[in-house]
């Protein structure tokens, strides 16, 4: 034992730490998983890492060109140092990637993930040990903030989301090194790497530190070493230090989010309070899994530090300070405005909660300090504490012990340690066998809750997980091998993924059906293929505005460009020439002017998929359609329309005017305005429903399958045995086909589900089904609004379902639907699917608690595709909802005829000529007989710098969205030179106060000298 205790507290986190990822590395190996997600692990996190590989390893090879570029590999082209700044960039973990072979990228990616998690426990043992608790006190303490559910959930899913856990405990040193008055350097450190970091984190982190303040001033206020003015004066110098100093990446990227798609937000998502399934849910969270994963709240702490916070809130006054911070944590999970000001003002993201894990690590260790004089009256409140738990979360699942199987072993483990701290007390065990049998325990404790997580046996995250050495197959057969034929092909161009081409995983598949839908993912970056699409949280603020002025109903925050989707106008303007099309959707509608390549036997030219990863995709391989209308990366356009002028268009006017003149934020003199006539045409249709299944009177019940069943259950001559039941759900039913009648005779503006819960098939039939020849068809919705039904409603419909199958709801069968409402809540969410001959598509209202992409959706503008064939009807269906209103709907078709081949001919005929684009750099030579617009498809930022024969020239925004300028006429050397924004004046920034720092640290060293001398 004397030897155990000569072991310094970090060694004995080391190996313990070693000993519990060994049983997690046994377990994935019995699995076969990697440590990636196989949502945005393989769609965002990876290819980004190896992005940033091929980035490091460039800059080692060329150190003159610098680190970060524009790429045009980033959606339709991108900073990277702002771009991946989110991500990467700061985070100084990822820089060792650069140590592993690109072959081995999955393994550095696994090992990244596993060196945070052990960083953030030495962080943690750094922050205590200056309070001189006891080593196994420690050691116990490190390992349940290491491997807390927060940790082992977001370490495997978004790994970079461990930072927090490793930057707040280096604050709070520094924080208290200052009140303490000792070293200013370690929390100029701690913020100088928070702020190159992330931006985002740095934010949370930063009202955490002020929390954290306020909450140390008012227990050393009275102390009387404590200067307030002289620690308030050294926090805000250190902090404003770190800042400046992290001002080479801090700048760029703050500026750069400043003017993303997320910059405008509702408010916690209009939340006033959770639904109350989250506040019946929390006393589940405490302990294990933690149940239901919503709203981004993780507790799932050990047993060990659940009796730790019971020990300090039943000490009270002693603990006065981490029960603040404990109270003012446990207020804040409760209300979602606390939420959403962590969450930037954003929506109510439970993110901020990973710095709840360091009062509850200072709670812990204080209780293992302490574990060898416990009274009895400290017994008895854990035992009764924990029997209290168990009971409340008894109660709130209504009245049964429902909670995630494995958890049973986490409150058994729970209970064994109530009774190891009674028979040590009981028995007078030696201090050392207590603490011996608690650290084996919280091990086994720790080992089980990973082990529940990822576990198959245990919970269903081990499915979520890609397979070992799955990454780099995926990734290379992710196109099929198409691209290899498409990239020599491309030059200046780009590409889209088609209909429902990457569905990975199938799960996604049940979640819209639509041919529209494709999961988002970055793999086309590190292909190389100039994918229109980009997933990052941090997109171009005026790509997103084009996307939403034009109402793309693919638009998401971090994802606004996604296929455009398919309209073929937006394709031309993105300068699209390639579809990647799965082989067993070519024969679904294409945007106009695209055609499929064919082989020399004129078949569509086929590469088969080589993926071994299980997928529906793998039965199929991927066909190529080329876009002849693709129009140039840069061009001149001799027409303009004013912004004042575009605003009055409607949506499809607006798109189609685009490829006519460019659009500008004021007139240019010597550049002719257009007035565009409209060329869309809005179609008279009527609304059909078919009433096959409406069962309105007798006959049609006796004709259902109802009367089947209930011929089944009792004698021909008593059929039902509530008559007037029967009668009250008929009468619904005809006051539904009435009202539908009513309110559709002059459009679409009501549906709705009969009283039996079904939803009613609807068709809009076209009067003139030819004016859809050779056009895009559009569904145009205005004033959507969706209504849901009560859980009264529910249960009413329930029991009118159980009346004609002759079944009667029991009391228990009652307290079971009771039980089913209070656990679950309505989000708002619905999708209505409009399907056509050869597509559908469908809006979809993501639900309130979506936490990053969530839109109200009261308008909408759904593309049903191009056809030169006549389409006679739309079929409309709907789920999630129980009815909808909508203010007006409008059939529009866009035509594309001569006219508006002849104006793509003349665009393209304007390119700039000899065009080619390197890092940070694109450059053409333009020849037109008249003053111009430089028009593009390169995403504006004020980091470009236009050229004309080497002289500087003005640029401007474009098209809303892209960067362009006045070209005079004649033969001109164009050139667009970017560097990113803030660059410079953060690098002068940290520079200049990385030597005024020096110099002050030198002045402070030198009289601090002297006066010891003297």
């Amino acid at each position: 034992m004397n030897a155990i205790k000569k072991i310094p507290s970090w060694l004995g986190y080391t190996i313990l730490f070693a000993v519990i990822t060994s049983t997690f590395a046994f377990m994935f190996s019995l699995t076969d998983t990697s440590l990636i997600w196989s949502f945005d692990g393989i769609a965002q996190h990876y290819p980004i890492l190896v992005s940033f590989h091929d980035m490091l390893l460039h800059f080692i090879q060329h150190p003159s060109q610098g680190l970060t570029h524009w790429s045009w590999n980033i959606g339709m082209g991108a900073d990277q140092l702002t771009s991946f700044s989110y991500y990467v960039v700061g985070d100084l973990f990822n820089y060792l990637i650069i140590f592993f072979p690109k072959n081995q990228i999955e393994f550095g990616y696994s090992f990244l993930v596993l060196l945070r998690l052990y960083c953030a426990g030495l962080s943690f043992l750094l922050f205590t040990k200056q309070f001189n608790f006891k080593k196994y006190s420690l050691v116990i303490s490190t390992l349940t903030y290491t491997f807390g559910s927060y940790a082992l959930y977001v370490g495997l899913h978004h790994a970079f989301f461990i930072l927090p856990l490793i930057f707040f405990p280096l604050l709070a040193l520094g924080i208290e090194k200052i009140i303490h008055n000792k070293s200013m350097w370690w929390l100029i450190l701690a913020t100088l790497i928070t702020f190159l970091s992330n931006f985002y984190f740095a934010y949370i982190l930063g009202l955490g530190c002020i929390i954290y303040v306020i909450i140390r001033y008012f227990s050393v206020r009275k102390e009387p070493w404590f200067n307030f003015k002289s620690s308030l004066l050294k926090l805000i110098g250190t902090i404003i230090s770190g800042i400046a100093l992290a001002s080479i990446l801090f700048i760029p990227t703050i500026l750069y989010a400043f003017k993303s798609t997320r910059i405008k937000n509702i408010f916690a998502n209009g939340y006033l309070t959770y639904p109350t399934s989250y506040y019946l849910n929390l006393p589940g969270k405490m302990i294990g899994l933690g149940g239901t994963f919503n709203f981004w709240l993780l507790i799932g702490i050990s047993g060990f530090s659940f009796l730790a916070i019971i020990y300090t809130l039943s000490h009270f006054n002693k603990y006065k300070t981490i029960n603040a911070a404990l109270i003012i944590s446990m207020i804040g999970i409760l209300i979602p405005a606390f939420s959403a000001v962590f969450n930037a003002l954003a929506s109510p993201s439970n993110r901020w909660a990973s710095l709840i894990l360091l009062p509850i690590g200072l709670a812990t260790v204080i209780f293992a300090d302490h574990l060898t004089t416990l009274s009895k009256r400290d017994l008895t409140i854990f035992a009764l504490t924990s029997i209290g738990l168990v009971i409340l979360v008894w109660i709130c699942n209504g009245f049964i012990f429902k909670v995630h199987r494995h958890d049973f072993s986490e409150y058994f483990l729970l209970f064994i340690l109530i009774g190891i701290l009674f028979a040590a007390q009981l028995f007078k065990w030696r201090p050392a066998t207590l603490i011996s049998s608690v650290l084996v325990l919280v091990t086994i404790n720790l080992i089980s809750l990973g082990i529940g997580f990822y576990s198959p046996d245990s919970s269903g995250y081990s499915k979520g997980m890609l397979n070992k050495n799955v990454a780099k197959s995926y990734t290379q057969n992710y196109y099929d091998g198409a691209e290899k034929f498409v990239k020599p092909k491309l030059k200046t161009y780009r590409t889209t993924i088609g209909p429902k081409y990457h569905y990975f995983p199938d799960e996604r598949d049940n979640f819209i059906n639509t041919d529209y839908f494709n999961a988002a993912s970055n793999l086309p970056m590190i292909l190389e293929t100039h994918d229109i699409a980009s997933y990052l949280t941090v997109e171009n603020g005026f790509v997103g505005k084009l996307e939403r002025t034009l109402q793309n109903n693919q638009f998401t925050p971090n994802n606004p460009v996604a296929q455009n989707d398919y309209r073929s106008s937006l394709e031309n303007l993105f300068g699209v020439k390639y579809m990647f099309v799965r082989s067993d959707k070519a024969q679904k509608s294409l945007p106009y002017g695209f055609k499929l390549v064919r082989d020399q036997n004129h078949q569509p030219k086929l590469f088969q998929n080589g993926s071994n990863v299980p997928s529906k995709e793998n039965e199929v391989g991927t066909v190529l359609a080329k876009n002849k209308n693709a129009l140039p990366l840069m061009y001149t356009q001799t027409k303009i329309i004013s912004q004042n002028d575009f605003k009055k268009l409607s949506v499809n006017d607006k798109e189609q005017t685009l490829i006519n003149a460019t659009n500008v934020t004021k007139p240019i003199s010597g550049i002719k305005s257009v007035n565009y006539h409209s060329k869309t045409k809005n179609l008279k249709y009527t609304v059909d429903f078919d009433n096959t299944n409406l069962i309105t009177n007798q006959k049609d019940l006796d004709k259902s399958d109802f009367a089947k069943k209930a011929n089944q259950m009792t004698s021909l001559n008593n059929r039902y045995a509530s008559a007037d039941k029967i009668e009250s759900i008929l009468e619904q039913n005809q006051n539904i086909e009435e009202k539908l009648q009513k309110q559709n005779q002059n459009g679409l503006h009501y549906l709705t589900r009969d009283a039996l819960g079904h939803s009613i098939p609807t068709e809009l039939k076209i009067k003139h089904p030819n004016s859809t020849k050779h056009a895009e068809l559009y569904l145009e919705l205005d004033g959507i609004q969706g209504n849901y039904n009560s859980n009264y409603q529910i249960e009413q419909i329930k029991n009118n379902r159980n009346a004609l199958n002759n079944r009667f709801e029991t009391k228990f069968a009652q307290l079971n639907l009771f039980r089913k409402n209070i656990s679950t809540y309505n989000n708002g969410s619905f999708v209505l699917t409009a399907s056509t001959k050869g597509m559908s598509n469908a809006v979809t209202q993501l639900g309130t608690d979506e936490l990053s992409n969530y839109i109200p959706k009261k308008h909408a503008l759904i593309n049903l595709g191009y056809s030169s064939k006549a389409r006679k009807q739309i079929n409309l269906k709907y789920s999630d909802i129980t009815s909808m209103h909508f203010k007006k709907a409008r059939l529009i078709v866009v035509p594309f005829n001569k006219e508006y081949q002849a104006q793509i001919k003349h665009d393209q005929k304007n390119s700039l000529t000899k065009l080619k684009t390197h890092n940070n750099q694109v450059s053409g030579i333009s020849h037109n007989s008249h003053k111009s617009v430089l028009t593009s498809s390169i995403p504006y930022s004020s980091g470009w710098k236009l050229t004309i024969d080497g002289n500087p020239a003005t640029t401007q925004i474009v098209n809303q969205a892209f960067v362009g300028g006045v070209i005079p006429a004649g033969n001109h050397k164009i050139k667009l030179t970017y560097q990113t924004p803030g660059l410079l004046i953060g690098k002068i920034i940290s520079l200049l106060s990385f030597f005024v720092i020096l110099i002050i640290s030198t002045i402070i060293w030198y009289f601090k000298k002297i006066k010891v001398n003297d």
